[in-house]
């Protein structure tokens, strides 16, 4: 038997025989499985043309084809009009043709290991679907491998519903006869011993290309293999005058010559007479800097003994993103490196300093001491801080801003003043208060903190007309 050129074998008409009496009477899905040069292309072309009583697609999948490409080649072959939507499933297409069907469905696809997921579930679904009165046959090839990947993904029930069918491998003499019919086709008789072909054959695992491939191999014998060395003839050939160039131009830059080279530099030794020197004189304007700096360091500080808040000139900015304990140790951390500062200070000998300078501060801080005494603090609850000053001026100024506000607290920390106002059990309170003294006297973020936070804070009497006298 032959068909658009091809010559099946009798083993072959046999299977196709088998393939057109399960497509139509049976209602399972038909996968014909072979591996690669089985003849699954040649037996499903043969069974597409050989089907009259019904209307047959044949696609043969192409890699990287999306569903859309898929079903557009399926639906072209079974639908006279090419009004169609490719993108929905293909059993709604077809359910809303069928009506209009004279004949069976008969739906083959070669090479159906390429198809996604989603087309085989079309496909096991579409096989369900009435057309005619007759189940819509498909048959689709794959080779042995995807099968068995296939079957272990599926439910029992969609694992009845799929009938496998393999390709067997062909006879010897089966074999004999397709090589010698097409040696006969070719034109050709090359001077094969029968035997020789008939001990080739043997060796063979019976599939039709196996043959094929032998008659090439004798009609048009062995191909050469191209050497390594003529692969990369090309490249290591350049490469070999890239090398022979870079050398020629290096000997034409830099030829030889007599002339003597120029001497190296040298330095001194790190730790040589000259190179001291050198440096001395070099970091001699940052050490003459410097000791000016101390110079005014301990001038400004003889001042700080004269008066202690001569060197605070306003309030210490507070950031607003920081929380209580941040604050608390910035500012803690400030006023012990003043303490150190000072205590440095007092170790140097002052530049400008007298008696009479000393005792007149001494006696200022003991007059301070004398009018603001201190009082107990208590350890819970909560208050609010107002300010924090370092000038009794500034001090004085703030008390003025808010006149009015009841139990005003004056407290020393340091050498700074500050402002506390109330006592609050809760610190739900203590933040409505501070809400109402922030829109009442537009007081800029009043700060909420505990009495056991405040270490160090010496609270003060204040004078009735709510004062603080130096």
């Amino acid at each position: 038997m032959t068909f658009q050129g091809q010559v099946l074998l009798p083993s072959q008409e046999a299977l196709i025989q088998r393939l057109h009496h399960v497509a139509s009477y049976s209602d399972q899905l038909l996968v014909l499985v072979g591996a690669q040069g089985s003849g699954k292309t040649t037996l499903l072309t043969a069974l597409a043309t050989d089907v009259d009583d019904s209307n047959t697609a044949l696609v043969i999948c192409p890699m990287h084809a999306d569903n859309a490409e898929i079903r557009r080649k399926i639906l072209v072959q079974l639908m006279s009009s090419p009004i169609f939507d490719d993108e929905i499933p293909l059993a709604e297409t077809i359910l809303r043709v069928a009506p209009n069907q004279s004949k069976p469905l008969h739906i083959i696809i070669d090479d159906a290991h390429l198809l996604s997921k989603e087309l085989w579930a079309e496909c096991i679904i579409l096989n369900q679907v009435l057309c005619a009165g007759q189940r819509i046959a498909l048959t689709l090839s794959v080779p042995p491998a995807f099968l068995a990947d296939l079957l272990p993904q599926l439910p029992e029930s969609l694992r009845r519903q799929i009938l496998p069918m393999s390709v067997e491998p062909i006879s010897l003499p089966e074999r004999e006869a397709l090589y010698q019919t097409l040696l006969r086709y070719s034109d050709q008789n090359p001077f094969t011993p029968r035997d020789i072909v008939r001990a080739q054959l043997e060796k063979q695992n019976g599939t039709p290309q196996e043959v094929v491939t032998l008659l090439e191999l004798a009609l048009h014998g062995q191909s050469e293999r191209k050497s390594v060395w003529a692969h990369y003839k090309v490249a290591v050939l350049g490469l070999c005058s890239l090398l022979i160039t870079f050398l020629i131009w290096f000997g034409l830059a830099q030829p030889f010559s007599d002339e003597p080279s120029a001497e190296a530099l040298t330095y001194p030794a790190l730790d040589s007479d000259e190179f001291l020197a050198h440096g001395q004189q070099i970091l001699t304007p940052y050490f003459q800097q410097r000791a000016e700096s101390l110079a005014q360091a301990l001038l400004a500080q003889a001042a700080i003994q004269a008066d202690p808040l001569v060197a605070f000139h306003g309030e210490a900015p507070q950031a607003e993103d920081m929380n209580e304990e941040q604050l608390l140790t910035e500012r803690e951390m400030k006023a012990e490196s003043e303490d150190a500062l000072a205590q440095a200070a007092s170790t140097q000998e002052p530049i400008v300093n007298s008696p009479q300078a000393q005792s007149t501060s001494a006696a200022e801080r003991a007059a301070k001491s004398k009018d603001l005494n201190t009082q107990v603090k208590p350890m819970q609850g909560f208050t609010i801080q107002l300010a924090s000053v370092a000038q009794l001026k500034s001090l004085r100024s703030t008390l003025a801003q808010i006149e009015g506000v009841q139990d005003i607290s004056i407290a020393k920390y340091k050498r700074r003043w500050v402002i506390l106002v109330g006592h609050y059990e809760s610190s739900k309170l203590a933040h409505e208060a501070a809400a109402q003294l922030a829109k009442q006297y537009r007081i800029d973020s009043p700060w909420v903190r505990k009495w056991s936070e405040l270490k160090g804070y010496e609270l003060q009497d204040a004078l009735p007309s709510g004062e603080i006298s130096e």
